[in-house]
């Protein structure tokens, strides 16, 4: 008999190894790090130390890819935490108010929580982005809440209610909406409206009542019964390139970021979707797009020159625009970065899983032995700095220190938004990257 294993949950998994850490001085009490920043960065309460996040990421980690259960999270976070000291009641003193005084550590009843919450968010979240990859097809969202004996009576309002996907109480009411909230969504078609006799729900009443963070002194309006700081969509938040596309296309107008915005999300939705990297190339002001798949049996193996060949001369005056979604978190190769070689690219544009954004324009020198003498230099300082990385992340430090390294020297121009992991990662190498692109 042939046994059925449940695939990975792609998508959420993207969502939480985007995360770096909150800062030092936002994680003694759980309202230092609020609302969207959960989205961004990964933070324990009272876990100063970055040793101890790590042993819980890695194990957070492990349960999303792997299927792991919480007997197992916690049978294997206990000892591990003990050993370094993150266990039982302790002193600490408070960054905020300086004052010390006894708190709660590592507990079974703590890894229950962050297991709980890390998991639901982050389901939820990878949930969202297969929703909008989707909702041409299924354009409803309907609000179920569990019937179990613990179940919040302040979430009974909203169960059975249908709303549109692009409605904005999604962004209000996403669940989960507070700590072990078993509330969830379900996609409709309009098929199975009509076969149902159902209809959009009315505008709901949030009822909002005003809420102060004790630790900021922000006021913030929440919805009745929604926990303080659950009010938000966190795929929402992970999914928004705005800022980023507009960091990393500056020169262009408005028009054209939010053109591109829209393709490179697309891009990135489209990869978790058939899990291979997929380039898009175009004119410059716009015109019909060619698309250009990796093959499915090598998705890793994207043929940019055979695309470029299949443009043409499609932008003569204009020149091509290249946009890409990437399977992996790491900044364009060295492949990549000669693709602006070609004098028909304008530029270059990618998108990681987690929402990382790269983009390169060829500048006004030339490539010839740049790469080379960067090369050999860069596998020697890596190799002996970064022992403790992998593979991958030695190849992230690479290739971002190989675009600095083109850009100081005006071969390329260089633009890039990371996620919080690999900021944090370059900020802990910085002195590295500095030497390498010097």
């Amino acid at each position: 008999m042939i046994e059925l294993k449940p695939l990975p949950h792609a998508e959420a998994i993207s969502y939480f190894r985007s995360k770096g850490y909150a800062q030092q001085l936002s994680r003694f009490h759980h309202l230092d790090h609020f609302r969207e920043d959960h989205a961004r960065d990964f933070v324990v309460a009272k876990a100063m130390r970055n040793d101890i996040l790590e042993l819980i990421r890695t194990e957070m980690d492990l349960a999303l890819s792997e299927g792991g259960t919480l007997a197992r999270f916690q049978a294997d976070l206990e000892p591990a935490l003990r050993k370094a000291g993150w266990w039982g009641r302790q002193q600490m003193t408070d960054p905020l108010t300086g004052e010390t005084q006894e708190v709660q550590l590592g507990s079974l009843r703590r890894l229950r929580t962050i297991y709980d919450t890390n998991m639901r968010t982050a389901h939820a979240a990878g949930h969202w982005a297969r929703i909008q990859r989707t909702k041409k097809a299924f354009p409803y969202l309907h609000y179920i809440q569990i019937e179990r004996p613990s179940k919040r009576h302040d979430h009974e309002r909203f169960h059975d209610k249908i709303w549109r996907v692009d409605d904005p109480v999604w962004l209000r009411i996403y669940p989960p909406n507070g700590f072990f909230c078993g509330c969830h969504v379900v996609q409709r078609t309009e098929g199975w409206m009509q076969r149902n006799g159902r209809q959009v729900s009315e505008p709901p009443d949030l009822d909002e009542v005003s809420w102060t963070n004790k630790r900021t002194g922000e006021t913030f309006r929440i919805p009745r019964g929604v926990h303080p700081g659950f009010d938000t969509n966190p795929g929402a938040t992970w999914l928004d390139l705005e800022q980023g596309v507009d960091a990393v296309a500056s020169d262009l107008t408005e028009e054209r970021r939010a053109r591109d915005r829209g393709r490179l999300q697309a891009l990135r939705l489209r990869q978790t979707a058939i899990g291979r990297d997929t380039l898009l190339v175009t004119d410059a002001s716009g015109g019909a797009p060619l698309l250009e798949d990796a093959p499915a049996d090598r998705p890793e193996d994207l043929d940019v020159a055979s695309a470029l060949d299949r443009a043409g001369d499609r932008g003569p005056d204009t020149g091509l625009d290249l946009l890409r979604s990437r399977a992996t978190e790491a900044p364009f190769t060295s492949d990549d970065l000669e693709v602006l070689t070609d004098p028909r690219v304008t530029s270059y544009s990618a998108v990681s899983p987690g929402g990382a954004l790269w983009r390169i324009r060829p500048g006004p020198e030339s490539f010839i032995g740049k790469i080379d003498a960067f090369t050999d230099r860069a596998a020697r300082l890596v190799a002996e700095e970064a022992v403790d990385l992998t593979r991958e992340e030695r190849q992230q430090i690479v290739n971002h220190a190989l675009g600095l390294y083109l850009e100081r020297r005006g071969v390329i121009r260089y633009d890039f938004r990371v996620t919080g992991r690999l900021r944090d990662l370059f900020a802990r190498f910085g002195d590295l990257i500095g030497r390498l692109s010097a």
